[in-house]
């Protein structure tokens, strides 16, 4: 059985090992370059091969809030943490922000000035910035993925709280995308890596299932998943073979949040190792390193980091901030002490 210490590093690890491999893939069409099957240079942003990206230095910025924080939910320190990022490339594998999203980029400019005074903003503040992030950022073209790729901290510290891990992911995606898809689609995420860590003995049918009949209320999420139902009684497939058997010409990887999250667990749902979902979700092309960060914390939850290859583990650039940080979230979890806020 995977323990929860491994279970929190596979994930951790597995977000950064796999989106190092899709980086030098990133914009790139599929089928127009070779198969990605190891690190490789990142001619885009000249980087050396597994060098980590935004999505990465995201998600530690959000992983060392929570630890920062003792466990609490403080959304100015996490707001903070990612405008360093941006200033001062904090949390980054080369020490300088890069490949920053557009809604993430146009949402920081904004919360910048909040950042300049010393302690947490008050709520009347925090209400002013988030209505100008709101009022920029709510329209359908800003559903970017770049809060569901750095929200998995939120399931592995609070999986025993799943109705604060639910409302946590929806509230950690507003600072930079407030849309009301991108929020659901964290929570749909959350709610897959909540039942990983808290039922070790589910099966990924039953995974399926309960992604199946989570309570969507946006309606193109609902739609995207529903869909694997529709020829259901032609194929006389259960809607768990449906959805696995899909060819890969129908997944589309694009930054929109809901490819994004159709593609990482059309990845992770048809494929019976960690480095087979990893190669396959890449290879994908188009924003490869966000589809497979948000593969690689899903699939690192539930595979344990022992089954990420050592290669690529060892393999990472700046390794020693992800080692920190890791093992900060695996304290925190095991001292506990946290909970219903």
């Amino acid at each position: 059985m995977v323990s929860t210490p491994s279970r929190i590093r596979g994930s951790l690890y597995g977000t950064a090992v796999v989106d190092a491999l899709g980086g030098p893939v990133e914009f790139r069409r599929r089928g127009t370059f070779a198969p990605v099957t190891s690190y490789r240079f990142n001619a885009t942003f000249g980087l050396k091969p597994g060098t980590w990206t935004d999505d990465t230095s995201t998600m530690l910025c959000l992983a060392q809030s929570l630890v920062d924080t003792d466990g609490k939910f403080v959304i100015h320190d996490q707001i903070r943490k990612y405008v360093r990022w941006y200033q001062d490339g904090y949390m980054s594998a080369t020490g300088k922000c890069f490949d920053i999203g557009n809604a993430t980029r146009q949402s920081l400019d904004i919360w910048r000035e909040s950042t300049q005074k010393a302690g947490n903003i008050s709520a009347l503040e925090l209400r002013h910035y988030q209505n100008m992030v709101d009022r920029a950022l709510t329209h359908e073209r800003a559903c970017g993925n770049g809060s569901l790729m750095r929200c998995a901290p939120i399931p592995l510290i609070y999986h025993h709280f799943p109705v604060l891990a639910q409302k946590s992911a929806a509230l950690a995606s507003t600072p930079t995308h407030p849309h009301a898809t991108c929020q659901e689609a964290c929570q749909v995420y959350t709610h897959l890596i909540t039942l990983i860590m808290t039922k070790p003995g589910i099966t990924k049918a039953e995974l399926f299932t309960a992604l199946q009949e989570f309570p969507f209320t946006s309606t193109v999420l609902r739609t995207t998943f529903d869909r694997y139902k529709d020829k259901k009684e032609e194929q006389s497939a259960t809607d768990f073979e449906h959805f696995v058997q899909t060819p890969d010409f129908q997944i589309k990887s694009s930054g929109y949040v809901v490819h994004t999250l159709e593609a990482a667990l059309w990845a992770f749902f048809s494929t019976l190792t960690f480095q087979e979902g990893a190669l396959k979700v890449v290879n994908l092309g188009d924003d490869a390193d966000t589809v497979g960060a948000v593969y690689g914390g899903l699939s690192g939850a539930w595979y344990g980091i022992e089954a990420i290859p050592n290669e690529w583990i060892d393999g990472l650039q700046a390794k020693s901030i992800l080692d920190e940080v890791a093992g900060g979230v695996v304290k925190l979890v095991e001292k506990g002490g946290y909970g219903e806020q």
